[in-house]
């Protein structure tokens, strides 16, 4: 059994009863050994703050504070980062449209609230603890569940696009890739036969999606990877650029510890900033970000990237100039 399971087991059996439990009785009701048991109690002690006391009158182990006490319950055996995955999953997971999908996941989505309540406790804390997917944007439960099925059925999708820069409608007819939430949003990549490449369409923007009968066209796994992969964000195109980004000490505090791209080569600076080399294919996605960074960071090369964010930022200079 799997220590979580075996610290649950434990906190559960201290949980049902207020009277001490000798180590003896611990032993026989989990069949573990008394080392196990000790280094159970140890672990719940001194890394999850769980107050379990020796009563040495009458020999046993018990839980001083209450069952419900969300501190106490205090997640036995997650780590930070299991906590932190678990509650992403959660959250991803409601972010499926209502459909069948949504059904078939219910179960999952019932279980892993059951271990998040079991880790946060009843009372406070589970109120406290809150994960928020900022600007969804409403996707039609009928769009998002054909298309699932077709990429799940590995048939060829046929359907209406309308693009945000354009602002035109276009039948499409694609084969489906690869189906992704990124920055709270669900985006299909798929190979476009009306262009002969590779794209990515926002679901969010598909309406009358219909399955074909036609199987899918598979490119080769290495173009997928190319064209998906190694490129900056959401947008294809095997990578051809490097972006060289100097951020000041201040902003290095946060942007050293981000994932910005798997990619990304950085090289800590003398006075406590850090120069981050990021690969890149199309600018819209990577500019936005640098923008959001304003002055405690400066494009470096390539030259037309540079050119790019100085004049957003004298676009955005002379917004406010009119005032």
């Amino acid at each position: 059994m799997a220590r979580f399971e075996k610290l649950q087991e434990i906190f559960s059996i201290l949980c049902r009863t207020r009277e001490p439990k000798t180590l003896a009785a611990l032993c026989d009701e989990m069949s573990a050994s008394p080392a196990t048991v000790k280094r159970l109690i140890g672990f719940l002690r001194d890394q999850r703050g769980v107050d379990i006391r020796y009563d040495r009158e009458q020999g046993g182990y018990r839980l001083e504070r209450s069952p419900d006490d969300p501190q106490a319950a205090v997640l036995l055996g997650l780590s930070g980062r299991e906590i932190s995955a678990l509650l992403e999953v959660e959250a991803l997971l409601d972010q499926i449209p209502p459909g069948f999908v949504r059904d078939e996941t219910q179960s999952v989505r019932s279980r892993l609230g059951k271990v998040r309540r079991q880790a946060l406790g009843k009372g406070d804390l589970a109120d406290r603890v809150r994960l928020r997917m900022s600007q969804l944007r409403n996707t039609s439960a009928d769009a998002f569940a054909t298309v699932l099925s077709a990429l799940r059925a590995r048939k060829r999708l046929q359907f209406v696009y309308r693009s945000r820069s354009r602002d035109e409608e276009k039948a499409r007819s694609a084969s489906p890739l690869r189906l992704t939430l990124y920055r709270s949003n669900w985006y299909l990549a798929a190979w476009c036969h009306e262009r002969e490449e590779m794209r990515v369409f926002s679901v969010d923007r598909i309406s009358a999606p219909r399955c074909m009968v036609e199987m899918v066209y598979d490119p080769p796994a290495d173009l997928i990877a190319a064209e998906l992969d190694s490129g900056y964000g959401i947008f294809t195109g095997k990578a051809d650029k490097v972006a060289v980004l100097r951020f000041n000490e201040l902003a290095a505090r946060w942007v050293a510890e981000e994932e910005w791209h798997p990619g990304v080569r950085s090289e800590p600076q003398p006075g406590g900033g850090v120069i981050l080399r990021i690969p890149y294919k199309h600018e819209p996605e990577l500019v936005m970000d640098i923008l959001r960074h304003g002055s405690t960071v400066e494009v470096l090369g390539p030259a037309s990237l540079r050119k790019t964010v100085a004049d957003a930022l004298a676009a955005a200079i002379d917004v406010y100039a009119e005032r």
